[in-house]
């Protein structure tokens, strides 16, 4: 009767069944620990692109100074940005490339191509040299002998390259539509404007919408002006945004959240985020993203979809209610027979074949976690 098999088991067997019904559905549990974490977690805080939105962005717009060369602008900027892998700049670069290809095939027919590029064979932009990352606010190099630099507005302006008012204008009237905009100067003046625009992923609506029933308040955090930031939020339903945060400062946002008294949940995916993720109490990274981001974190989301998140937290609490089951039942079951076996109130085989019960018990109350459904499949039953 003595025999702790049940509560051997209660553990590792929910644990088992649980993460195995993850790895189905694409979700990658990496410790115990994390199912504790789940537990407590009432914050969890977003990063936009390629999280909340597709992080698949394209060039939509050009807008150049007055006496300014358009397909120069494209060429400078596009070789500069492609050296970068920042998806802002990667639109950037492909939308110069075919932009400028289609320039070249269209001219002596005296038509113009739609700015954004949609496909096809581009142009051989230059390669930069002297390239360099300025952390969080844009790229610089050399490129055909011009000192170019490409970023944000404030970037030019500590350089000495001010924005004259007609590309002022055309770089709020993006950022007030929810788009991004760079500025793109060298030579020691500003030169033009590039607009690319991200689009939010179809499902995150939804996925903010299970946080909230989850009990969780969604914050949306990123490097983007608070315009943009704003107007992506206001369409995925997240009141509380945090924006223009380099991305050595998200870390610091997530420890500061920690400090008001909140258990946050940081979901990301990018190489950006990987200090962020790990400090937060619980991270996700998505399985799409970067490998550093990845190993930062403490669940991995295969699929792209930011529902996954959700229903990570959704069976990692249900494996941890689980766990806890089986421990009481296992525990109140020897508390109650110990003492009848101990007075020879129990039949030896009676005790034997109801201590095998209690095992099967268990077993069979970790195996209710196969029958875990994804949110999304309730969607689509509805």
């Amino acid at each position: 009767m003595a025999c702790p098999c049940a509560l051997g088991l209660a553990t590792p067997m929910a644990l088992m069944v649980g993460t195995g019904r993850g790895a189905q559905l694409g979700i990658l549990i990496k410790g115990p620990e994390v199912l504790e974490s789940t537990r407590r977690v009432d914050t969890v805080v977003l990063d936009k692109t390629g999280t909340v939105t597709t992080g698949r962005m394209a060039l939509t717009g050009v807008t150049v100074a007055d006496g300014e060369d358009e397909d120069e602008l494209l060429r400078l900027a596009g070789a500069l940005e492609n050296a970068s892998e920042h998806p802002v700049a990667r639109a950037v670069a492909k939308g110069a490339n075919v932009r400028l290809a289609a320039s070249a095939r269209e001219e002596s027919r005296g038509r113009r191509p739609s700015v954004e590029g949609g496909g096809g064979r581009g142009a051989d932009l230059p390669v930069p040299e002297h390239f360099a990352n300025i952390e969080g606010r844009g790229v610089q190099g050399t490129v055909d002998g011009h000192a170019v630099l490409v970023g944000r507005a404030s970037l030019l302006e500590e350089r000495s390259q001010p924005l004259p008012e007609s590309l002022s204008a055309a770089l709020a009237a993006a950022e007030s539509t929810g788009r991004t905009a760079v500025a793109v100067g060298w030579d020691g003046r500003a030169r033009g404007v590039l607009v690319v625009a991200d689009t939010v992923k179809p499902t995150s609506a939804e996925a903010v919408r299970q946080f909230r029933d989850l009990g969780l308040t969604p914050i949306l955090l990123t490097g983007d002006n608070e315009a943009v930031a704003r107007a992506v939020a206001a369409e995925v339903g997240v009141d509380e945004v945090i924006a223009e945060v380099l991305p050595k400062d998200k870390a610091d946002v997530v420890r500061r959240l920690q400090d008001e008294g909140r258990t946050v949940a940081m979901v990301g995916d990018g190489v950006n985020d990987a200090a962020a993720l790990a400090q937060a109490d619980l991270g996700l990274s998505m399985g799409t993203g970067a490998d550093v981001a990845i190993e930062a974190s403490d669940l991995t989301l295969v699929r792209g979809d930011l529902r996954a998140a959700a229903d990570a937290v959704r069976l990692s609490r249900r494996t941890l209610a689980t766990i806890r089951g089986n421990l009481f039942w296992a525990f109140a079951y020897n508390s109650a027979a110990l003492p009848l076996a101990a007075l020879g109130l129990l039949n030896p085989m009676l005790a034997g074949a109801a201590m095998a019960l209690s095992s099967l018990f268990v077993v069979t109350n970790s195996q209710r976690l196969r029958r875990f459904r994804p949110l999304s499949d309730h969607v689509r039953a509805a």
